[in-house]
């Protein structure tokens, strides 16, 4: 499943991205 967020920072990493959706099911890319 592919989810479009907008308003994300252009800076953000995927490190973050990662750990911000992670509690809401497994993130394999970002």
């Amino acid at each position: 499943m592919n989810i479009y967020v907008a308003n994300i920072p252009f800076k953000a990493t995927e490190a973050e991205l990662k750990g911000l959706f992670e509690e809401y099911g497994e993130v394999s890319s970002a």
